[in-house]
């Protein structure tokens, strides 16, 4: 097995400078960079960053999101990211909030925070389908947990909401209401999220005979400009759906808008329900039914997992937190059936 020297000898440079480079840390010019990480590649070297975490630990929690600089206003990101500094000061932790730049990838910013020694353990936000950041991580032996739900060849514990159960619950209740044609909003298929949600959904449809229409489902995305842009595509098929279901709530507000815009009442031409029970979920007009996730505890549940991991205790390796539907006035039988 390589050694750091072996690294040193093939690059020309010292060991100094070779902790440099992994660590990000010093000043190395570009050259001499590409000449230690192609000494590493060409050697295999695998620096055990966890042996040294034991001998200087951080007492501190990394985490990385895309985007996350301007995610920090979002409230169940504030949430989860609360909650998460809560359970770590209890705990004798601190908080360390990174995003990568246009020009690092995400994977390569964990790796560099990890090296660095800033930090103990990763939380990755947006856990992706077939994501390489857990392996990554798991290969230089830096610990980490992500947001999410269980993903093939994600190789580090998972925690999240029980979204599929979530689904299945809202559906289940337009259905009792008496709606037939129930659409969908999607959020991006790439999320671990997103196949979890759509079971749920059609499981519900199923168990009440109802057939799945491949025209009610859109995969509509994350803004709420996007939930604008999917209910009109909605109101434009033949026949157009009597009841909504979005992933998120930021998909239903854009969608409650659009119906306004279109001449639509919403809770009685059409019904929504969202996923998250924002803030603003009981405020808007009519107030928005939908499926309440308890963010702060996901964000404990996390600090809690990856301080076990850090200290070398078991966790389990899917975390999945009940949602509750709550039942507001967006959602009502439909006028045929009234």
């Amino acid at each position: 097995m390589a050694t750091i020297k072996d690294v040193a000898r093939r690059a020309q440079v010292s060991t100094a400078t070779v902790s440099y480079v992994l660590n990000g840390t010093g000043v190395v010019s570009d050259t001499t960079r590409e000449r230690v990480l192609a000494a590493v590649a060409e050697l295999g070297y695998q620096p055990n960053y966890s042996a040294r975490a034991l001998r200087t630990r951080s007492h501190t929690l990394g985490v990385v999101a895309p985007g996350i600089a301007g995610r920090l206003a979002d409230p169940a990101t504030a949430e989860i990211l609360a909650g998460l500094s809560e359970a770590a000061t209890a705990a004798g932790y601190c908080l360390l909030i990174a995003a990568p730049t246009d020009s690092e990838a995400e994977g390569e910013l964990d790796l560099r925070l990890a090296r660095s020694g800033r930090v103990d353990g990763l939380v990755l936000f947006d856990l992706r389908v077939a994501d390489e950041r857990p392996a990554v991580l798991a290969e230089a032996r830096i610990p980490a947990i992500a947001i999410g739900a269980p993903a093939t060849g994600v190789t580090c514990p998972i925690a999240g909401f029980d979204l599929r159960a979530g689904a299945e619950q809202a559906t289940q209740h337009l259905i009792r209401l008496g709606h037939r044609r129930i659409a969908l909003l999607a959020t991006s298929s790439d999320l671990s999220i997103s196949e979890p949600f759509y079971a749920g959904y059609v499981a519900a449809l199923h168990a009440a005979g109802l057939r799945r229409d491949a025209t009610l489902v859109i995969e509509a995305g994350s803004s709420e400009d996007d939930g604008m842009a999917a209910m009109q595509e909605l109101l434009a098929v033949r026949t157009p759906p009597t009841a909504v279901l979005a992933a998120t709530d930021t998909l239903a507000f854009g969608a409650m808008h659009a119906l306004r815009d279109s001449g639509k009442v919403v809770g009685q031409d059409v019904s929504v329900v969202g996923c998250d029970d924002l803030p603003l979920a009981a405020h808007t007009y009519p107030p928005l039914t939908t499926l309440r996730a308890p963010r702060r505890e996901l964000g404990a549940t996390l600090a809690r997992h990856l301080i076990s991991l850090i200290e070398r205790r078991t966790v389990p390796p899917v975390t999945l937190l009940p949602v509750r539907l709550i039942v507001r006035h967006s959602t009502a039988a439909p006028r045929a059936a009234g």
